[in-house]
């Protein structure tokens, strides 16, 4: 399946996106690494399905108080206009989305909208002759329907009389209802229920001056359609997600000389040298050592041996009741917890992958 991603897999393996952030501030350390791992998607498509076409199923939500003006808790604009492109908007960001990450071997949309007006169907599904004609249009392996949606915004304007001064706050808040057909079968695959918000704020010695950087209604209205486009395809295939670990620089010499390796980019030698350290060393050089072996080891994509040496960590502070008492014991038990949940992560992971 996705034969495509097998460019994807080597980066999961080799973690080539590194950025080491050399500079240390007064007795830190530490220093941070920044790079990407991948993450399993929300839902796992069958591996047959590689052709998908978007669908809006959708019909204009009845409400008629679209975006709110509050000021000291009292109403004072209602505006009752609503973005008539909104689901197309999502279904256009959706496809360039899913394009670009090359996960299926073509994306459609389908421009017509099928959803009739009628009285208690607004979540109404596909009929099975409505999935059999668009899956024989496109010649798609499964649909991808926007059944439903909805969207407020919420513009509060609080008087702080003390300071002479206007805060406000603006939500922009969106609910979207998915369904998946198969269209070798013409039955439901999953369904997907999103819902969240974004926000602003702002201060201002006027009314107006609070509201003035804010964007339109309609901007907002496509900024969380947007939000919402990108987390439906995290949803739909894997992803990327950047994540920050700690690399133990000082404590000895031989810290030290680890560093200067992995800073020429042999983490080997510097694997040898934390390896002497865990087995010489205190406790508290230990924890240090086994910390960044977990670390070169997640580097390589060896999830197993990365969530061991985390868990030599964990043990120790288990055993003397110190999981809370440093900086470093809580970062080595968040630590653990993380590369445990990647590891139930990749056998779901590798199965999305086709591998």
């Amino acid at each position: 399946m996705h034969l495509k991603l097998t460019g994807l897999m080597s980066r999961l393996h080799l973690f080539q996106i590194f950025l080491l952030l050399t500079s240390l501030a007064g007795c830190s350390s530490f220093s941070v690494m920044n790079f990407e791992v991948m993450r399993p998607a929300g839902y796992s498509v069958p591996p047959e399905i590689k052709s998908v076409v978007l669908v809006d199923n959708s019909i204009v939500f009845p409400d008629t108080n679209v975006s709110i003006i509050m000021l000291d808790k009292e109403i004072i604009k209602v505006d009752t206009t609503k973005v008539a492109d909104y689901s197309s908007h999502v279904l256009n960001t959706i496809r360039d989305e899913l394009l670009s990450r090359m996960f299926f071997d073509t994306v459609y949309v389908d421009t017509i909208q099928y959803k009739k007006i009628s009285r208690g169907a607004a979540l109404g599904k596909l009929s099975y002759n409505q999935i059999q004609n668009i899956c024989s249009k496109f010649g798609a392996d499964a649909i991808i329907s926007l059944d439903a949606y909805r969207y407020t915004n919420n513009i509060s304007i609080q008087t702080l009389i003390d300071y002479d001064e206007y805060y406000s706050t603006y939500d922009a808040s969106a609910i979207n209802y998915w369904r998946i057909y198969d269209c070798f079968n013409m039955s439901i695959l999953n369904f997907h229920l999103q819902q969240d918000t974004i926000f602003w704020d702002n201060i201002g010695s006027t009314l107006n001056g609070s509201l003035n950087p804010f964007i339109s209604f309609d901007k907002a209205t496509h900024k969380i359609g947007s939000y919402l486009s990108y987390q439906m395809v995290d949803y739909l295939v894997p992803y990327w997600e950047e994540v920050s670990r700690n690399l133990y620089t000082s404590g000895s010499m031989h810290f030290l000389n680890a560093s200067d390796w992995v800073n020429r980019g042999n983490w080997e030698e510097a694997e040898k040298i934390w390896n002497y350290i865990y087995s010489n060393s205190s406790k508290k050089a230990k924890i240090k050592a086994a910390l960044n072996l977990a670390l070169a080891f997640e580097r390589y994509g060896d999830i197993d041996e990365a969530t061991d040496w985390a868990y030599k960590v964990y043990k120790i502070l288990e055993e003397n009741d110190t999981k809370t008492n440093s900086d470093i014991n809580r970062y080595a038990v968040d630590y653990y917890i993380n590369l445990s949940k990647r590891k139930q992560e990749y056998k779901k992971l590798i199965e999305q992958l086709g591998e």
